[in-house]
C-alpha cells in the first residue's frame, strides 16, 4: 500500500475526492465557453424542466445535489447575466420566484448540446462495473 494512506479506507475517500475533482472539473472545461459553473449550469437546467414556470430559491436548493448555502449569490449572478429573472409571486408577495428567460431557455439548450455524451467520461467501463459502483456509491450515502 501507498505510505501516503493509513489504510484503504483511507486511500478510498481520497480516491472518491479525486475522482469527483476531475469530474467536476472536467464539466467546467466543457462549460468556459458559456462563461457558466458548474452550479449555475445546475441551477439553469433545473429551471429549464419546469420551463416556462417558475421555482423558488427554497425550492431550487432541494433539486440541488450541492450542499452549498449560498443560493442567494448563486441566483445573483445568473441575475447579472440575464440569465434567470426573479419575479414577486401573485398569490403571495413575500415568495420569489425564479425563472429562465425564452432567451435563456436557447442558452440552456445550447450549453446542453455540450452535454449530449457527457457519459462519455464514463464509457470504458462495463455495464457491470457501472452497476456495481453505482450500488457501492448509493450504498456510502445511505448508510
Amino acid at each position: 500500500m501507498n505510505k501516503q494512506f493509513r489504510n484503504e479506507y483511507h486511500r478510498l475517500i481520497a480516491n472518491l475526492h479525486q475522482t469527483n475533482s476531475f469530474i467536476f472539473n472536467y464539466f467546467g472545461q466543457k462549460l468556459a465557453p458559456f462563461d457558466l459553473s458548474v452550479q449555475q449550469y445546475i441551477v439553469l437546467r433545473h429551471l429549464s424542466e419546469g420551463y416556462p414556470n417558475s421555482l423558488t430559491a427554497g425550492e431550487l436548493k432541494e433539486k440541488m445535489n450541492d450542499l452549498n448555502p449560498d443560493m442567494t449569490r448563486l441566483v445573483d449572478r445568473l441575475v447579472a447575466k440575464n440569465l434567470i429573472v426573479r419575479e414577486i409571486d401573485p398569490q403571495n408577495r413575500r415568495r420569489v420566484n425564479l425563472r429562465l428567460t425564452e432567451e435563456s431557455k436557447q442558452f440552456v439548450e445550447t450549453a446542453a448540446a455540450h452535454f449530449a455524451d457527457f457519459e462519455s467520461i464514463v464509457s470504458h467501463l462495463t455495464d457491470e462495473e457501472v452497476s456495481t459502483l453505482n450500488t457501492l456509491l448509493n450504498k456510502i450515502r445511505n448508510r
